[in-house]
């Protein structure tokens, strides 16, 4: 018979020295700073950037754990921020050049060219854009879920696809 892992149950109390491990008196500042992000719902484009990190700079001082749970925050949501700019800045790269070419073509006297070029900026809004936006917005809900998940297990969570701009 095997016993089950001590450090897994939410009601033993955490070793110090495993640093995977949540002690139970930091787990709900570690949950506030993993649930930061829904702040962008109220202050759309920045929120989901500047709770994270008002709450690390709140929380940091606290714990070791605190910290880099705090960390780990703020990197992911700066991280989808980063990632969000360049999907716009591409999207709007290739609607403009299908607009130019549309324009262009129009210009040279050949208005077939100038409606293939517009259809084609809009297959490419519709086809890059809008899924890129969808998966820009779901993706971080669903890894702050898990990492809720998992701080509430009294585990730490590293984020996915994150850029480590805070060590």
């Amino acid at each position: 018979m095997t016993l089950p892992d001590p450090r897994l149950s939410p009601s033993a109390p955490a070793p110090r020295g495993d640093p995977g491990v949540i002690p139970e008196p930091e787990r709900t500042p570690a949950l506030l700073l993993h649930l930061s992000p829904l702040l962008g719902l109220v202050l759309p484009g920045l929120g989901n950037v500047l709770g994270p990190l008002a709450a690390w700079l709140g929380y940091r001082d606290r714990s070791a754990v605190l910290d880099a749970q705090g960390k780990e925050v703020v990197n992911f949501q700066i991280s989808v921020w980063l990632y969000s700019l360049l999907a716009g800045l591409l999207s709007f790269g290739l609607f403009s050049l299908g607009l130019i070419g549309g324009a262009a073509g129009a210009a040279a006297g050949s208005p077939d060219l100038g409606a293939f070029a517009l259809f084609g900026s809009l297959a490419a809004f519709f086809a890059f854009f809008i899924p890129a936006s969808l998966v820009l917005w779901a993706f971080p809900l669903v890894v702050m879920l898990l990492a809720v998940i998992r701080v509430n297990q009294g585990r730490t969570y590293r984020y996915p696809l994150s850029l480590r701009f805070l060590r």
